[in-house]
């Protein structure tokens, strides 16, 4: 054979291997290194799918001697060393199959989701850059898995070393759940846990759920579901009002009285449930010392609206009120010359003048108390409290 042209020959075969290599080392995940021996190690793990919460077993089988490290890729990227660990700190093993988690700990999945990836490698001499935490008990990794292929390679240049990886998907079974209430506004509690307000959509675990409802004022809402991955269901709650007062005035209608006050005035409002209330107000516009023959304000205002209180969220009501205000007037006798104040009585004509009025404000409710400010047409900005009896 012409020398020339098996050199080519072999150029072309070495080309050949390194182009298999290289296609090989991209198929491979993100944090993956291609082994340079295969059949040396083997790596498996006890189910294809796991949810969050569950518990992972690992089976690893060494046909050599040597030191072997584990680390797992979740599917965010964010890399943990498994073994060796604080629980089993060397990690020299002989040759055969071995378990994890060993004895006094366990592995358990956890969030995210998506597709997580465990790698073992095993070398004949101690790789300084997986030695596990001396104080935490899994060690975490800082780097991101494409930098950690890249600087492996230079610690095991000088060992012998082969490598092998496994895949499984983590997938929380789940459904989603609509809830709404009536009236809207009420707090969302899944299993002890607050999840909002409604109506909301809760993307919710498969399995048992218990769902409850509150709002003030209304009896508490509940209901037991259960969820399979996929599902959508509706629960729609009809709150019914609280006519009584648990554990003080059972049997009784509770009654909320709310003070406020005002630009020279002071109100009351009465309300039977949370929704509606009935307000009076006195605004101090009585002239003291009216000039003769002018008409002057006899007495106060009085004010006099109807309130609704509708439910924003589970904590803020829109007041939105309206009515009418009384003021008396009466015109101021004029006195003659020459006669004394004293020598007569006089009682003025008192005729009674209509003003509309108006409310606007936001409440804070505070369960067995409330807070509130607005604007009211006659008194100007008014700040109040009420409280539940």
């Amino acid at each position: 054979m012409n020398p020339c042209k098996g050199f080519v020959l072999l150029a072309i075969i070495v080309l050949l291997v390194a182009a298999s290599v290289l296609s090989h080392a991209e198929n491979l995940p993100a944090g993956v290194l291609p082994s340079p021996t295969e059949g040396e190690l083997s790596i498996s793990v006890d189910s294809d799918t796991y949810a969050p919460g569950d518990r992972i077993r690992i089976t690893i089988d060494t046909k050599k001697p040597g030191f072997l490290y584990l680390y797992d890729i979740d599917p965010s990227g964010e890399i943990t060393l498994l073994y060796p660990n604080i629980y089993q700190p060397n990690s020299e093993v002989p040759a055969g199959k071995m378990l994890l988690p060993g004895k006094g700990y366990h592995l358990t999945i956890g969030e995210p989701e998506g597709t997580e990836t465990i790698v073992a490698i095993l070398s004949r001499t101690a790789i300084d850059q997986l030695a596990p935490s001396a104080k935490e008990p899994f060690r975490s990794l800082d780097v991101k898995p494409q930098a950690l292929t890249s600087q492996l390679p230079i610690a095991l240049s000088s060992s012998e070393w082969s490598s092998a990886w496994t895949q499984f998907t983590v997938y929380q079974p789940k459904g989603i759940v609509h809830i709404g209430s009536q009236p809207a506004g009420a707090r969302i509690i899944v299993n002890g846990h607050v999840r909002g307000v409604a109506p909301k959509d809760l993307l919710l675990p498969a399995g048992e759920v218990e769902i409850t409802l509150t709002k003030a004022g209304y009896a508490p809402f509940s209901e037991s579901i259960v969820v399979h991955d996929q599902d959508m269901i509706d629960i729609d709650a009809r709150l019914q009002e609280a006519f009584a007062n648990p554990g003080r005035y059972t049997g009784s209608v509770p009654l909320f009285i709310g003070v406020d006050v005002g630009k020279d005035s002071v109100g009351m409002e009465v309300r039977i449930t949370r929704a509606f209330g009935i307000a009076a107000a006195l605004r101090f516009t009585g002239d003291t010392a009216p000039a003769p023959g002018t008409t002057y304000n006899y007495g106060p205002e009085l004010d006099l609206d109807l309130r609704l209180h509708l439910a924003l969220t589970e904590r803020m009501s829109l007041l939105l009120g309206g009515g009418i205000g009384l003021q008396n007037t009466a015109l101021a006798p004029t006195v003659t010359d020459g006669m004394s104040a004293l020598a007569i009585t006089i009682e003025p004509d008192v005729e009674t003048e209509p003003f509309p009025s108006f409310v606007l404000g936001l409440e804070v409710d505070l369960e067995h108390a409330s807070i509130f400010a607005g604007y009211h047409l006659r008194r100007e900005f008014i700040f109040g409290v009420g409280i539940q009896f």
